[in-house]
């Protein structure tokens, strides 16, 4: 019994180092921020970024003079963007702009107009029906692309903030246990 006083009173301290830190709910103090918001947070930007990148092109039926590109419209494959340091401004590609009308073996009954076109390896993981080329994003658009980025990019650090001070905080636990058990047997 004394033992688990002595470790209880070790453990106390802890919780007012890590202000909610083990919080799963509720308001939380100056700087302690929320896995639930960060996490709504993300979904929220990477649903704005998939609302523009996924922007409808214009559908025109085939004819003879359409390039045709093969396999599809796009490699396998797609990387995660550097949220905190990509501007797709810079990877921006006109891959389709030699021919007036573009189109591909998976969209084989229509064509596109190229300059309306673009492929882009830093919105590729936001990509959500490959089958159809892609909308040419205006400069506004890959700004406001970029801004939600650094979002990600933000949250995405400040969650792996927060599991790494809950594990030092377990950790620091265990020790504290450890340490304590320790001394009480030499006791």
């Amino acid at each position: 019994m004394r033992v688990m006083l002595k470790i209880g009173a070790m453990l106390v301290p802890l919780a007012f180092l890590f202000p909610g830190a083990g919080e799963a709910q509720g308001p939380a103090g100056p700087g302690v921020f929320q896995a639930a918001t960060l996490n709504r947070d993300i979904a929220q930007a990477e649903q704005q970024v998939r609302t523009i990148v996924n922007q409808p092109v214009t559908h025109l039926p085939r004819t003879a003079e359409a390039a045709v590109f093969s396999p599809g419209w796009f490699h396998a494959g797609a990387i995660k963007p550097d949220f905190d340091n990509v501007d797709i401004r810079t990877s921006q590609e006109f891959p389709y702009d030699r021919d007036p009308y573009a189109t591909s073996d998976v969209t084989p009954t229509e064509m596109f107009v190229s300059k309306q076109l673009e492929f882009n390896a830093m919105t590729k993981y936001f990509y959500v029906d490959r089958s159809l080329p892609k909308k040419r994003l205006s400069e506004p658009e890959m700004l406001e692309i970029n801004r939600l980025y650094r979002i990600i990019g933000r949250d995405e650090h400040m969650l792996f903030m927060r599991k790494a001070m809950i594990a030092l905080v377990v950790l620091g636990g265990l020790m504290t246990v450890l340490l304590t058990y320790a001394a009480c047997r030499r006791a």
